[in-house]
């Protein structure tokens, strides 16, 4: 937000501040792609080194894709049956859009800059997911699906449909969802209580915990998701998009009272719809790249990234050369990199101290039980009258 002093950058890399209550991300990614080696689709489109794309055995694609390459949930999928004229496919689902956030991050770049530099190559978008979070949750779904039911929807789709999830064991809600036109179109809509999700993964079950938490996503396929890259790569801003889809696709209005217009385009916008419209104004593009810990980011270089060198490293044992530790020598640290360090060893530092208080708790407390301990087996042979000398309690 503009006039605001520097933000806090969360552990995720998100700088957010508590007037911020709406960001969009790029929550899923497909392109197709011809006339591109695997080597250059790395390398030149998505700017990864190639040796760091692994060999992908997982589930294919449907449509007749089996996987290629993968660099985490980063995939590339080639056409069965040698049938090249299909193209490959880059699938970024939402995790694999915040894997890739980490490389446009290293390359300095946005999203804005990856789609423009995708266009210059011969691609087709079969499918872009925009999510819109609203933290402060300027509606319940259930106040939409109510509304909808009421025929207060205005929207050029005609169909919709609602799911409440409950545990069945208690009847205890566990989120609603309001899907907006048909799967089948070119754009469909889901908006969603996020809240319950992430509480559901993290265990949380009490109500009054649950985050508060919406996501609004827009699905852009086939043509609409080719104008909607056009579109960001020329205002390379979000707001404007996402209120033009919006307002082109749905709204909510208040109910007409004693009025005989049955228009519904002319009533009056419902005020918390209206006032999320107002923000959606605000909105920004932002990337969410998925930061792990010293732990989490040694078991993946030791899933991801040592076969690989591994590989390497045999090679040069084969041919008497020294390029592996040639590379990593020379490698360049960058200030990301540099902070990494610092984090990364501040952390063993931190865990190492509460390892050595733990420690030293268990042996003070050891000492008091053993003191304790001692002081009731004297007790006890005083109340049966034996006479002995006085015992010296040892750690005294």
């Amino acid at each position: 937000m503009s006039g605001m002093g520097q933000p806090p950058i969360t552990n995720r890399g998100v700088e957010c501040t508590e007037e911020e209550h709406l960001s969009a991300l790029v929550d899923w990614c497909q392109i197709t792609v011809w006339n591109l080696t695997p080597e250059d689709i790395a390398g030149k489109l998505l700017r990864i080194p190639y040796f760091l794309m692994s060999n992908d055995f997982r589930g294919g694609l449907q449509g007749g894709y089996q996987g290629l390459m993968c660099f985490d949930e980063i995939r590339v999928f080639e056409p069965t049956n040698e049938r090249v004229e299909r193209g490959y496919q880059i699938v970024m689902a939402g995790k694999g859009c915040r894997n890739y956030e980490k490389f446009l991050e290293a390359n300095e770049e946005t999203w804005y800059d990856f789609f423009a530099r995708a266009l210059e190559f011969e691609v087709n978008f079969p499918r872009i997911d925009i999510a819109i979070d609203d933290r402060k949750t300027y509606f319940e779904i259930s106040e939409l699906i109510a509304l909808s039911l009421e025929g207060r929807a205005v929207s050029r789709s005609r169909l919709a449909s609602s799911i409440g999830a409950f545990t069945l064991a208690n009847g205890e809600r566990k989120g609603n969802t309001l899907n907006i036109g048909s799967r089948q179109s070119e754009f469909f809509m889901t908006f969603y209580e996020k809240g319950y999700e992430q509480a559901e993964k993290i265990g949380i079950v009490e109500d009054e915990e649950i985050p508060n938490w919406n996501r609004y996503e827009l699905k852009f396929r086939q043509k609409r998701a080719v104008r909607l890259v056009e579109e960001l790569v020329r205002r390379k801003e979000i707001f404007t998009v996402a209120m033009e889809v919006l307002n082109d696709n749905i709204r909510f209005v208040e109910k007409a009272e004693k009025s005989k217009d049955t228009n519904r385009r002319r009533y009056a916008m419902w005020q918390p719809w209206a006032e999320f419209m107002r923000d959606v104004g605000k909105l920004k593009l932002t990337m969410k790249p998925e930061y792990k810990d010293y732990y989490q980011r040694l078991e993946w270089i030791g899933r991801s990234v040592a076969p690989t060198l591994k590989v390497y490293k045999m090679i040069d044992e084969a041919l008497g050369t020294n390029f592996v530790d040639e590379i990593i020598e020379n490698a360049v640290l960058t200030k990301k990199h540099v902070q990494m360090l610092e984090d990364y060893l501040k952390q063993i530092q931190a865990e190492v101290t509460l390892a050595q208080k733990r420690a030293k708790d268990f042996q003070a407390e050891s000492m008091r039980a053993a003191k304790e301990m001692i002081a009731e087996r004297i007790a006890e042979m005083q109340d049966r009258g034996w006479e002995s000398a006085p015992l010296a309690i040892p750690f005294a």
